[in-house]
């Protein structure tokens, strides 16, 4: 288990349900999927860039809804910024993502 963080350390995290428009393999990487996500009107869309790719092919993401962390500072990778960061399990180091119900908009806080 990992040290102990405060109550209000956790409430910096944005956590929101986005729908994947699009993904494709980072052509620069074996491991990075670049998607780009919509958080609904009043977010928008962002770039987010997982490194799923042993586990998931780009197909495997379209049109789903997943929870995102989307205000971490942008990150630079492979010549690309990500945006922000899907959230997934880790089952014995394999990545599980977590799907979201349809009938979640997209851009609904998660708490």
């Amino acid at each position: 288990m990992k040290s102990a963080i405060s109550y209000s350390d956790f409430q910096k995290l944005d956590l929101r349900v986005g729908k994947i428009l699009e993904a494709e393999m980072l052509k620069s990487s074996v491991n990075l999927i670049k998607v780009r996500v919509d958080f609904g009107k009043d977010y928008g869309e962002k770039t987010i860039l997982t490194g799923i790719a042993k586990w998931y092919k780009p197909e495997d993401l379209k049109d789903k809804k997943f929870i995102f962390v989307v205000n971490l500072e942008p990150k630079k990778m492979m010549d690309e910024t990500s945006e922000g960061m899907i959230l997934c399990a880790d089952i014995n180091g394999k990545a599980k993502l977590i799907p979201v119900n349809k009938s979640i908009p997209e851009g609904t806080l998660v708490r």
